[in-house]
């Protein structure tokens, strides 16, 4: 599964240098050595996994990948890997599209997945994506003990050496058992409201994060947002160094509750993950999202009706 021409401390070099650096600057060189001078070191968090680190593990019947590009795993994937994306774990709830379903329906989605329960679950995508990112969180919410995301994703398995699989893996059915469900991980617009206040908004309870473009920011937010477009957080595919994460959310405090949030819950569900893998200590993602928002609070405003 793992050429022998290309080690795992060569990937470690690719990592520490963000992915810039070539094969044949980084080959046989340190990981200090390939180190670009102002690339920092990667982010530390038992969150996020190397393609070096699922190398040695992908053996082990208590890791198992999760392949989140839908239509490309069936002609290249990691092997063992399973499939699932994050709309078989979304549907409209109350109008609001985009949304993950209950526990009690994602089980039967989970079983035929074949995920199995007590695993380690590694879930990767096709970076710079945020499906991978959805999964993390969603498998988070719905009990499981430990997910991890794979920097880099499938390209950088590739770029280190990872064989892959060309045909479509059988895919066993597991008994997979959901939670008990973290309830703490997703908020609702309503908690959103309160927790900001009223006009001017100037003492609200928590930090609340945009990670939709620029340009959508500025077309309408929540009061109070700061505006931080998802694909800020990566460079050529990897988490951008600790360094450049911290300065990137710079003035946002690790120790009061943060509310990241997008369009439908998809693209803030990667902050949610950066935040998090940078140590902040309470992390939610309003699922509901701007879809919900914008459309209950035309004005702009935070009031929404109550249903």
């Amino acid at each position: 599964m793992w050429k022998k021409s290309l080690g795992i401390a060569f990937f470690a070099s690719i990592v520490a240098c963000g992915g810039s650096s070539s094969s044949s600057e980084c080959e046989g060189l340190s990981v200090e050595q390939c180190r670009e001078p102002d690339a920092g070191v990667p982010v530390e968090s038992g969150l996020i996994v190397d393609a070096a680190w699922l190398a040695e593990h992908l053996d082990d019947p208590g890791v198992q990948a999760i392949d989140a590009r839908g239509g490309a795993f069936a002609s290249s994937s990691i092997p063992g890997a399973i499939s699932l994306t994050p709309g078989e774990l979304s549907k409209t709830i109350d109008g609001v599209p985009g949304q993950l379903i209950p526990a009690e329906e994602a089980e039967p989605k989970l079983r035929a997945a074949g995920l199995g329960n007590d695993v380690i679950a590694v879930v990767y995508g096709a970076a710079p994506e945020y499906n991978p990112a959805r999964i993390v969180w969603a498998l988070q919410y719905y009990g499981h003990e430990d997910v991890r995301y794979l920097d880099g994703g499938i390209a950088a398995w590739i770029e280190a050496g990872g064989e892959t699989d060309s045909d479509s893996p059988e895919i066993e059915a597991s008994d997979y058992e959901v939670g008990p469900v973290v309830e703490t991980l997703v908020v609702t617009g309503e908690w959103v409201r309160e927790q900001i206040g009223d006009e001017p908004y100037d003492m609200p309870a928590i930090q609340l994060v945009d990670a939709r473009s620029e340009g959508e920011y500025d077309s309408g937010h929540i009061p109070t947002a700061r505006s931080v477009n998802w694909t800020r957080n990566l460079g050529d595919g990897f988490l951008l160094p600790s360094g450049e994460l911290e300065a990137l959310y710079e003035g946002l405090d690790p120790s009061v509750t943060t509310v990241t949030y997008c369009a439908s819950g998809q693209r803030g569900s990667f902050a949610w993950l950066t935040l998090t893998a940078l140590g902040f200590e309470d992390v939610r993602l309003y699922d509901g999202s701007w879809n919900e928002w914008g459309t209950r609070s035309p004005s702009k405003t935070p009031t929404i009706p109550t249903p």
